[in-house]
């Protein structure tokens, strides 16, 4: 049974500033490798599908003659206009879903879809992605994992978000034996030649980003907390985190991945 989360075009508004400082930025160098991959020039056409607030847009519009963000929350998109105003940067910016995409947007050479993957219909998206990817183009997932590097602080931070967010009954069929991984929805796709790529990078996170990423999931953010669980929740993770660091840096492995899928033969 295929289940889709709810359309919600706010759902990440609230937790805008916090997504912004706080979720792990993607290596340039994953940035590099993949514009590689897909062979992107000053005559290539990029969309960076469910792109939030440019985090993967704005590194990758650098190697590409057309970039186009296309995003559902109008708030998000303004965020993302005005950092590439402030960088001088030259990215069509557009409010919309991975239900609508218009022809216009073709012919394609890549679409990135970084972290938003799971809010789509993922058979859908990518048969109509089929249809607006030129010869020899590509899909690539991208996204981030994180591992400890000497202190071991990532599983009470998620021990801390799992217990304060407010989990839908999406979140719970997708943490389920139900969910097919997405390497699985590629294979049976049009883009069923998959493989990975990922960057290892150390990095030593301060604790006032540790506390905005906290705050920047969908189910830990500011409107699905309310104020005062916002407060116990901003609270608990500063607590737990000085306990554990009383320095307030925290060292991480951040590892940058993108899962790039093309048609077979191409």
């Amino acid at each position: 049974m295929v289940r889709i989360a709810p359309l919600d075009p706010n759902r990440f508004t609230s937790a805008i500033p916090y997504y912004v400082n706080g979720r792990p930025r993607y290596s340039e160098r994953l940035v590099v490798r993949l514009a590689r991959e897909a062979k992107l020039d000053a005559r290539s056409r990029v969309l960076d599908l469910g792109c939030g607030p440019g985090s993967l847009t704005l590194p990758l519009a650098r190697h590409c003659g057309t970039m186009i963000g296309v995003d559902v929350d109008t708030d998000m998109i303004a965020t993302a206009r005005q950092a590439s105003g402030i960088a001088g940067m030259d990215v069509d910016w557009r409010v919309g879903t991975s239900f609508d995409l218009p022809a216009d947007l073709a012919p394609l050479d890549l679409v990135t879809i970084a972290r938003a993957f799971h809010w789509m219909d993922r058979e859908a998206t990518l048969q109509r992605l089929d249809e607006l990817i030129g010869p020899g183009g590509a899909v690539a997932l991208v996204n981030t994992e994180l591992h400890d590097a000497g202190v071991r602080w990532h599983g009470a931070f998620e021990e801390l978000r799992k217990g304060h967010g407010r989990f839908d009954e999406f979140y719970h069929w997708r943490k389920s034996d139900g969910w097919e991984e997405h390497v699985s929805v590629l294979l049976r796709s049009a883009f069923s030649n998959v493989e990975r790529i990922s960057v290892f990078e150390l990095r030593t996170t301060p604790i006032e980003e540790v506390v905005a990423r906290a705050l920047s999931f969908s189910a830990n953010s500011p409107s699905a907390l309310g104020e005062q669980g916002r407060i116990a929740y901003e609270e608990a993770v500063r607590e737990t985190m000085l306990s554990i660091s009383p320095a307030g840096t925290f060292p991480e492995i951040v590892e940058s991945i993108a899962i790039i899928a093309r048609r077979p033969g191409a």
